[in-house]
């Protein structure tokens, strides 16, 4: 199950994977339903293996009144659902570099994984938020799930502040593909291609998923400018997803 399918990432995977894997898409502005109605997910996990949440307001400029909905309320709900399910043994979740992004605006270079969250912005702290509910649901009901820190997914960097953080389409459908098939019970993961002194270490999605990014925002370097200069680090990051 992919939800958020008729979004970018969503797209992308769907196009991507379908070949290796019996995708079914879920569009909530096409299909209807709310992903906070328990029943409606429960019947869109019907049957279904893993689940791939990418659905989301993901706009870091608004409040956690327009974000509780899709970020908090119905994150929780897919959680519960999957973890409760009878064939759900897997969930990819879409997080945020946004969840990260106090550390770049305090200068800090070599941001891993594992470092303390600290969010940049409200939408930063709802995802946050749900690689924690991740972790809760993978402790006590043994659901695997992965939480992916996704850069600024585009087809190329369209700044020179998107440098560091950029994640290339095909790039992003390996690291779901990576998310999906590794064995590792819960992780997050620093979601960029291997864009050359990035800021952001992704060393632990490649050690423990297996992901290997094929693509460099340096070789797009030479034809970007910088639209942001004299932007706050946070503001640079309202391109990330």
């Amino acid at each position: 199950m992919v939800t958020g399918a008729a979004g970018l990432v969503g797209g992308l995977v769907v196009d991507g994977l379908s070949d290796r894997f019996d995708l079914r898409p879920s569009d909530i502005r096409r299909d209807g339903g709310d992903l906070r109605d328990r029943a409606f997910v429960d019947g869109l996990l019907d049957g279904a293996g893993a689940v791939v949440h990418l659905a989301a307001n993901a706009d870091p400029d608004t409040t956690w009144a327009e974000l509780r909905g899709p970020n908090a309320d119905a994150v929780a709900t897919v959680l519960d659902a999957a973890a409760r399910s009878a064939t759900v043994r897997t969930v990819v979740l879409a997080s945020s570099l946004h969840a990260m992004g106090g550390h770049l605006d305090a200068g800090a270079t070599g941001i891993a994984a594992d470092w303390l969250p600290y969010p940049c912005c409200a939408y930063g702290a709802t995802k946050v938020l749900a690689e924690q509910l991740g972790r809760v649901y993978s402790d006590t009901h043994g659901l695997a799930v992965r939480c992916l820190r996704l850069g600024g997914v585009a087809a190329r960097p369209e700044a020179a502040s998107w440098l560091g953080g950029w994640l290339s389409f095909r790039d992003a459908v390996s690291l779901v593909e990576a998310a999906l098939t590794a064995e590792v019970r819960y992780g997050v993961y620093h979601g960029i291609s291997a864009n050359t002194g990035s800021m952001w270490d992704w060393s632990s999605a490649r050690d423990e998923l297996g992901y290997r990014p094929r693509d460099d925002s340096a070789e797009h370097a030479h034809a970007v400018t910088d639209d942001l200069t004299g932007a706050s680090d946070g503001a640079r990051l309202a391109h990330l997803t």
